[in-house]
């Protein structure tokens, strides 16, 4: 076995979330009075850096705004908190892996930008069959990813040899996270970012499908 523990980004590489982010920060721009929409691919030109990070990319000019940026948040957060669950789910075969992973004496972490409550609950109602040893998501203050800190808590916590963690995501974000850590990089190919050839070259690892996992881990 060349890892025995995993590391996720959770939005796109566990969690499909993207309809119900979408969702939400589509009902806060009209309760803010703006006409623009994001579909889901434009959503996911938002995500990947937190919520502040997503709030500011959707008021576009207003970006720097610090009173839009105010009331806008203020209409997302609560939708989101109250929808998050709506139509999130895991990427096909990806509780399946999992299972065997843990079976195999793999243990599974989280590291997220999403805030940390709302990644408890999502997780408990979508993966619920799946026994995270350790969940950590933003809470007020937090440098976010890539910053490695919520990674560098979990290494901490656990005592995780580095040579023996993998950190598995869908984006660049994760790519610098995983590298900021000074971690092995594997990129799922499910998730939301622009998989160009410069993007896929920098990671250690490429899954296509989530059971390409197993075969990585064991090397």
């Amino acid at each position: 076995m060349r890892y025995d523990a995993i590391i996720f980004d959770l939005d796109g590489t566990l969690l499909d979330t993207i309809e119900d982010i979408s969702a939400a920060i589509n009902s806060a721009l009209e309760k803010c009075g703006y006409s623009h929409r994001y579909d889901k691919e434009g959503t996911k030109h938002l995500i990947g850096d937190g919520a502040d990070a997503l709030v500011r990319r959707a008021l576009k000019e207003k970006s720097g705004d610090l009173q839009a940026f105010n009331e806008l948040k203020g209409f997302y957060m609560p939708i989101y908190r109250e929808h998050n669950c709506d139509k999130a789910k895991p990427f096909q075969g990806l509780v399946e892996t999992l299972v065997s992973l843990e079976k195999e004496g793999v243990s599974l972490f989280v590291a997220t930008n999403k805030p940390d409550a709302l990644a408890q609950v999502v997780l408990a109602k979508k993966m619920g069959e799946v026994h995270f040893k350790a969940i950590v998501g933003v809470k007020e203050g937090d440098p976010v990813k890539p910053n490695p800190y919520s990674v560098n808590l979990i290494m901490d916590r656990f005592g995780l040899e580095k040579e023996r963690t993998l950190y598995v995501g869908d984006s660049h974000v994760d790519l610098d996270t995983a590298a900021n850590a000074g971690l092995d990089a594997c990129l799922c190919l499910w998730g939301y970012d622009f998989y160009t050839d410069e993007l896929k070259a920098r990671a250690g690892y490429l899954a296509k499908v989530p059971a390409d996992l197993l075969e990585i881990v064991r090397g």
